[in-house]
């Protein structure tokens, strides 16, 4: 698998529900819940996190375990969504 172009695509991931979520929190007439705020704090971070500056043969193990840390952040920006979805 080619990691650095794995990152890229969670990054691609991670901006988009980056922008949805922005959208819905600016549409809100009620304050945002803990739940929203949490997925989009999470999906800030994924989104943010400048990963392709390392260079992928230096770093192989520690971009490896900053990719599984993003999709497990990303997954649980989602699940955070999805909560926020039925409890709203």
């Amino acid at each position: 698998m080619d990691i650095p172009k794995r990152l890229t695509e969670l990054n691609t991931k991670a901006y988009y529900l980056l922008v949805a979520l922005s959208f819905l929190y600016s549409r809100l007439k009620s304050p945002a819940t803990l739940s929203l705020k949490i997925a989009i704090t999470l999906t800030a971070i994924v989104a943010v996190l400048p990963v392709q500056d390392y260079p992928p043969e230096t770093w192989k193990k520690t971009i490896n375990g900053i990719r599984w840390g993003k999709v497990i952040i990303l997954t649980a920006a989602f699940f955070f969504t999805l909560w926020w979805v039925w409890t709203t």
